[in-house]
């Protein structure tokens, strides 16, 4: 178990890792991967290459980004100052003739060092209270989290801490809650190795560590995996199709601040011939809250199995799918859904719940891009008719990018697809013939809908009256994805 408590011992380790170049670029640039991930174990003559020569920093990356153990005099000359001894009270490493074996993985990432458990290096089992480091999920999470600054923050299921350790830049205050008491070691010990002070970590299942507490923001990347078995904490999350994702979207009008968002991955069966939103529909029913519901895929089950199950052992990797399989037939699942909820509690009138797809990760913070996206679904809901519509004054979001591929017939170029979509994170799209970039066009913030409306029927020579209803549905449907936003007029 790590030990948290050395404050000094744990801050020279920083100092060290920073020193060296492990928490920053130089780390990856000489391993030629990202550290703290895993990898293949048939590639780690490759990486032993790359680090050849004797380097504090290879040293390093050779411990807790490859697993691999080292001779203790090239350790010692790696820690320096440090001495092993402490580190191997902090639980990070062991001696053992002559070598030094590490004990954990510490990966990079979001400006982050985070020590998470490794599998075993023989058979790359991981134990039931293993702890995860920072995977795609994490990652997503990360990305669709709306950040504002103040507040307090309640990191559901936290694991070794990265979604805590994240809002705690932003956040007056953050509460990590899980119930893995192994995973909260490693969480105190990674905001110390960061030096990050305003998060408290509490033990215990889902809501019951802040029963009657309201939060201005709630992250969960919970054990959402739809799954026959219950053994592994940070996976499986219950075999009925919803799980414990169902009760963390359901707990969240007794949890949530007015105004306040939340993001929660989650992972949800169908059943023949289902809608694919229909299950977090429901759990979202009675909270008080607006939904964004977000596909990111949808698998057949044994694919989705063999994702959850695969393994170095042919027999056990074959008895585990069998085993899914059987148990996805018995309650009728024809396929798993993977995505996320953003949710706003808001009392005041109806709630909205709406279904988009996600076609791919955010490649940075959508924060920005999430509030944009809410604000222009709130304003739908309040236009009514397409009269006060047609007076509305509307503006191209910042980010809004145009892309056309053309191909030259006859040697004269002409345009095969328009494409809009943002570049503020968020991978939304959508198609645009020529009438939708003429509107994009038009849309500079100071004429209203109506004025843009009457201008493309001149432009085109048609009816005004013609060309209204075919622009508003357009126009709507920009207003939703967020390209364009209204202006105060």
């Amino acid at each position: 178990m790590l030990d948290s408590s050395r404050e000094d011992t744990v801050a020279s380790l920083r100092s060290l890792l920073d020193a060296t170049g492990y928490a920053g670029p130089r780390a990856r640039e000489a391993l030629g991967a990202p550290i703290g991930s895993e990898h293949r174990p048939a590639d780690l003559p490759l990486y032993l290459r790359r680090l050849a020569a004797p380097r504090p920093l290879h040293t390093l990356i050779k411990l807790f980004a490859l697993h691999a153990a080292v001779p203790e005099a090239e350790a010692r000359g790696a820690f320096g100052p440090l001495p092993i001894e402490d580190l191997a009270a902090l639980g990070l490493v062991e001696r053992t003739e002559g070598e030094v074996r590490p004990l954990v993985a510490l990966a990079v990432a979001e400006g982050l060092v985070l020590a998470r458990d490794r599998p075993d290096p023989v058979t790359f089992a991981v134990h039931p209270d293993h702890v995860l480091g920072v995977g795609p999920p994490a990652l997503l999470l990360s990305q669709l989290t709306v950040r504002r600054a103040g507040g307090r923050v309640l990191d559901l299921g936290c694991g070794g801490g990265v979604q805590a350790l994240l809002a705690a830049r932003h956040a007056e205050s953050v509460v990590g809650t899980d119930l893995n008491p192994r995973a909260l070691a490693f969480a105190r010990f990674n905001a110390r190795l960061n030096g990050v002070r305003n998060v408290e970590w509490r033990e215990g299942d889902l809501y019951g560590p802040v029963a009657g507490e309201r939060f201005d923001l709630v992250v969960s990347n919970p054990p959402y995996v739809v799954s026959p078995e219950s053994w592994l904490l940070f996976r499986d999350g219950g075999g009925s199709g919803d799980g414990i994702c169902a009760r963390i979207v359901s707990g969240l009008g007794s949890h949530l601040a007015e105004g306040g968002f939340s993001t929660v991955l989650a992972n949800w069966a169908l059943g023949g011939g289902e809608d694919w939103s229909l299950r977090p529909r429901r759990w979202v029913e009675g909270t008080g809250c607006d939904a964004w519901i977000l596909r990111s895929e949808t698998q057949d089950p044994l694919t989705y199995a063999a994702v959850w199950t695969r393994g170095p052992e042919a027999v056990g990797y074959d008895d585990a799918l069998e085993r899914w399989r059987a148990h996805y037939e018995a309650l009728g699942i024809r396929s798993l859904v993977m995505g996320a909820l953003v949710l706003r509690r808001r009392t005041a009138g109806p709630n909205w719940v709406r279904a988009d797809e996600l076609p791919a990760p955010p490649d940075r913070d959508a924060s920005a891009a999430l509030l944009r996206v809410f604000a222009g679904e709130d304003r739908l809901r309040t236009l009514g008719t397409d009269a006060v519509l047609l007076d509305e004054v509307l503006r191209v979001a910042g980010p809004l990018r145009l892309r056309q591929t053309v191909a030259f017939r006859d040697g004269t170029p002409e345009v095969q697809e328009a494409e809009l979509s943002l570049a503020d994170g968020l991978p939304l799209r959508g198609g645009a013939d020529g009438g939708t970039i003429r509107l994009v066009q038009l849309c500079d913030g100071r004429r209203r809908l109506r004025e843009v409306v009457a201008e493309m029927a001149r432009s085109a020579g048609t009816d005004a009256g013609a060309l209204t209803g075919p622009t508003l549905t357009v126009a709507r449907r920009l207003m939703a994805l967020g390209f364009l936003e209204p202006t105060d007029h």
